[in-house]
């Protein structure tokens, strides 16, 4: 099993169009790779964690990528698995969209860090949050559990 630790950070950003926002980074402490995002009224730390996840487990997503609740193609636009009724249905991941010109799949970490948890656990992570005095999480310790079988979705 491979243990990393990613480290979160607050800032305030000082850029001409961009003065006073929220700066949200994670660190991979392995790599040394910085991930950002900048702004507000979202999950930031969800963000920031769905670009590492993809950056990272990129493969492993797109094993899973057929359970993708929303998908896209240039012929058929965007869409997503839903009932006759519009709701989301069972057994599809939520914040992950796959192209199907290309395979790809992308996270939306702003839907939610819950969100981005179930689908680290779904490629076969352990999160663990590190908190500080006042329980903010100031980083997370990522266990890689292995790859796990890949099953059709429901």
């Amino acid at each position: 099993m491979q243990t990393q630790t990613l480290t979160l950070h607050w800032s305030t950003s000082r850029g001409r169009d961009t003065y006073g926002y929220n700066i949200r980074r994670i660190t991979d402490i392995t790599t040394g790779k910085h991930y950002r995002t900048c702004g507000g009224g979202y999950d930031m730390t969800g963000s920031v964690f769905g670009e590492w996840l993809n950056d990272v487990y990129a493969d492993r997503l797109q094993a899973i990528g057929h359970r993708a609740a929303a998908y896209y193609s240039k012929a058929g636009g965007y869409k997503t698995h839903t009932d006759a009724n519009g709701y989301r249905l069972r057994g599809y991941i939520y914040g992950m969209t796959r192209n199907d010109d290309t395979g790809r799949v992308t996270l939306d970490g702003a839907c939610g860090m819950s969100c981005m948890e179930d689908i680290a656990q779904e490629i076969g992570l352990t999160l663990k949050r590190v908190t500080d005095r006042k329980g903010n999480t100031i980083a997370f310790i990522v266990t890689d559990n292995g790859a796990p079988v890949v099953q059709e979705a429901a």
